[in-house]
């Protein structure tokens, strides 16, 4: 008689990770759902996660190496595998450079430990300075601004979603996008919880999102002019009084060069624009 057993993991589809619960006979997955007794994600998962099982089960997924021969494939060990591979890089690269080869790295593998331990040995023998991943399509800018910030690119600060009774989120539609980089799912429930305990939430996007249709107030703003409502935030903060760093001071440079930098974009010099 097949025994059915219940495992416990992560989904490693997204940065957020939300536990999983997998019911399988043998190698056989019946269902995933999302684990209730995980304290980050609470049972929540979003399609991606589901759909493992029908990865899984997949009967033309590829479970070895294959090598091309003609119009067929054929089984190879993974030791003949990775021997080809090398081979053929080192014969690109010799006769025509380094930068002849490009990486993509992205979901799933950048979230596996694992890989992470040795991903960046890889890049290294490399050599390519054509390197393109998921960050290069949609979150550089946030990377650059955590590493002049922080000091490292990966070290991104996280809202306190849970506890905040305002948020603001400009530009961004963390009920489509699952909350990434926040790493917080089921950011709609999360928002409608700020609002339960009669929290604001706000959003200023040119485009009336469904984060919008979740917030206290959405704010209308032309599109590529976040620029100056940014600047005029900031002067407001000066002008008003608010900038108070207390003991972060003595770590912070160039506060003083934002005040003088934003000094003329007023709210009411940028309203027009």
């Amino acid at each position: 008689m097949q025994n059915t057993k219940k495992y416990f993991g992560l989904c490693p589809f997204c940065e957020a990770e939300c536990g999983i619960e997998i019911t399988a006979i043998d190698r056989q997955i019946l269902s995933i759902k999302g684990d209730v007794k995980n304290p980050f994600s609470q049972g929540m998962i979003c399609p991606k996660a589901a759909s493992i099982k029908d990865l899984y089960n997949d009967p033309d997924r590829l479970k070895y190496p294959v090598r091309r021969t003609g119009t067929t494939w054929t089984r190879i060990s993974w030791d003949e595998a990775f021997d080809e591979i090398e081979k053929k890089v080192s014969h690109i690269t010799k006769h025509y450079g380094d930068d002849a080869v490009a990486l993509f790295l992205g979901n799933p593998n950048v979230h596996y430990h694992g890989y992470l331990l040795y991903c960046w040995l890889f890049l290294r023998t490399i050599k390519t300075r054509n390197r393109f991943s998921a960050s290069s399509l949609d979150q550089l800018p946030l990377m650059m601004a955590c590493y002049l910030m922080f000091g490292h690119q990966l070290l991104f600060p996280a809202p306190d979603i849970d506890r905040t009774n305002f948020f603001l989120i400009i530009g961004g539609n963390p009920a489509v996008s699952g909350g990434s980089i926040m790493t917080a799912p089921g950011i709609g429930k999360r928002i409608k919880d700020i609002r339960k305990r009669n929290g604001k939430v706000v959003v200023i996007d040119p485009a009336y999102t469904k984060t919008a249709s979740l917030s206290d107030q959405h704010l209308f703003i032309r599109p590529g002019t976040d620029v100056f409502l940014l600047a005029a935030m900031v002067n407001t903060l000066f002008e008003e009084g608010l900038v108070k760093p207390g003991r972060l001071s003595a770590f912070t440079d160039g506060i003083l060069t934002v005040e003088k930098t934003v000094k003329g974009f007023t709210p009411e010099n940028v309203s027009a624009v």
